[in-house]
């Protein structure tokens, strides 16, 4: 997470010493498709299937070199979940998706045909059965190139909160609150990687 944090800040400091011609993100329909990486965690093991999101993406000029973007989107983030226990007879092997509505919110460096940015990103969760955070709060950072009135964009989000359940059994959240009093279980760590399309509806 440091490291994330000093990635922004020279990002920032760079954009108030330097002109650059400017290149701002596209205001238009976003969609692409994401991988997310979850921390085994609570017995829980999960591996990345492919996801998607799609949405409407906004921006605008700050000064010579920096640009504000906000983007609103539906993202569903998918895993193939592997969970056993005997105890409570479940024996789990299958993909499972949650869906969510993500707003991001970023400061961009802008270059000739280029953007390099990063920011908070909240996400609510709308449906699915990944025991994943109802309310997400992440950090991201993202690299943007244009072609013609094509947006391509690489993005990484990582989560910096997790909640109290992330088990699956019984189908909802454990809160260790039972007779057998043991501890808390919490959400896994999310790491997700997306590819975007932005098609640009504003100024050519």
């Amino acid at each position: 997470m440091k490291t994330i944090f000093k990635t922004l800040t020279v990002v920032i400091l760079i954009s108030f010493f330097s002109i650059q011609n400017f290149a701002q993100p596209a205001k238009g329909i976003k969609i692409g498709t994401n991988y997310t990486i979850y921390k085994n965690l609570n017995g829980v093991e999960y591996s990345p299937q492919p996801g998607f999101q799609f949405g409407y993406a906004w921006s605008t000029k700050l000064n010579e070199s920096l640009a504000l973007s906000i983007e609103g989107l539906f993202t569903q983030k998918s895993a193939n979940v592997k969970y056993a226990n005997e105890d409570y007879l479940v024996n789990i092997d299958e993909k499972r998706n949650a869906g969510y509505v993500s707003l991001p919110l970023g400061l961009n460096y802008c270059l000739s045909k280029a953007y390099f940015g990063g920011g908070y990103q909240f996400g609510y969760l709308l449906s699915g059965n990944l025991p994943v955070n109802e309310f997400d709060h992440a950090l991201f950072l993202q690299a943007g190139y244009k072609i013609h009135f094509v947006d391509l964009v690489l993005k990484y989000a990582g989560s910096i909160n997790k909640e109290v359940g992330g088990t699956l059994i019984g189908g909802g959240n454990y809160t260790g609150t039972g007779s057998n009093h043991q501890a808390k279980t919490f959400t896994p760590k999310a790491n997700t990687f997306e590819f975007s399309l932005i098609f640009n509806l504003g100024p050519k």
